[in-house]
């Protein structure tokens, strides 16, 4: 009796057998979906990641308009530790598809205009060489080396 995958859900796959069944999941199977699930949890650590970071930024321009010279969680009738709450919750629980599609356009602009756009692939290799990063790593390399031949 051959098995066949049946789809459940997003990520997951059980093996039924044609009687209707459930099988045994294979080992390819198994670390396929321990695959997935690691690179879903990066992808909302990233994102979870993200949206503090837009939070604490909203947090630190709130206390640079205002008029407070020391920080505090509460200030008057402001409560800072809330504020952040409530726009980390405006990002994870949109009300609705229209909402949600507005946050993840938000998101893509805060990437670009955090990050920008790679333009990696429309540059020569002397240019990718000449890079600061590259410059540096070859710099660390040759006193590696040295450190490495000396006595």
């Amino acid at each position: 009796m051959a098995d066949i995958e049946h789809q459940e859900g997003e990520g997951s796959t059980t093996q039924v057998n044609s009687e209707g069944q459930q099988a045994e999941p294979s080992q390819e199977s198994t670390a396929a979906a321990a695959s997935l699930q690691a690179r879903q949890r990066r992808r909302i650590a990233q994102l979870e990641e993200k949206l503090e970071s837009i939070a604490y930024i909203a947090c630190q321009v709130q206390f640079a308009l205002s008029s407070v010279t020391s920080w505090r969680s509460v200030d008057g009738d402001f409560d800072c530790i809330q504020f952040w709450r409530t726009i980390v919750d405006f990002f994870e629980r949109p009300p609705g598809r229209e909402a949600r599609c507005r946050v993840d356009r938000l998101l893509e602009w805060w990437t670009r205009k955090v990050f920008g756009r790679n333009h990696c692939d429309d540059l020569s290799t002397t240019a990718k060489a000449n890079m600061s990063v590259n410059a540096l790593a070859r710099q660390r390399a040759q006193r590696d080396d040295l450190s490495f031949d000396s006595p």
